[in-house]
């Protein structure tokens, strides 16, 4: 599916998003990423640092989602997907490389999660 360019301005401004993965038994975990960005107009990533459990979640069943919201305008919007986890390779290394330079004090980035975007759900009052 592709990313209108309003989601795609939404994600850019807000640089928060919160992942949600479920296990295999369906049981949910909610992590909060400050490094999601858009790889094109049907795909976003982001750096998993210290995430066990998503990654744990997204081995087993890649199904995501994740919710953006800009408070201050109060709208924002429910995005599902399919993530596929790298650890080595182009997408790895460039997300690799603008964590170090925006964020030098984390560690580095253990795997970055891509997803396929297959549903967007805007939300605005």
């Amino acid at each position: 599916m592709e990313i209108p360019q309003n989601i795609i301005d939404l994600i850019q401004k807000q640089h928060l998003v919160f992942v949600s993965t479920s296990d295999e038994n369906g049981i949910p975990n909610v992590s909060p990423k400050g490094s999601i960005s858009i790889i094109d107009k049907n795909r976003l990533v982001f750096a998993e640092i210290a995430s066990p459990h998503t990654i744990s979640n997204l081995k087993k069943n890649p199904n995501i989602s994740l919710y953006v919201l800009d408070r201050e305008n109060n709208k924002g919007a429910q995005i599902k997907g399919k993530a596929s986890l790298m650890n080595s390779g182009p997408i790895f290394e460039n997300v690799s490389k603008t964590l170090k330079e925006k964020m030098p004090h984390l560690p580095p980035a253990n795997y970055v999660v891509v997803i396929n975007v297959m549903e967007i759900f805007p939300y605005k009052i």
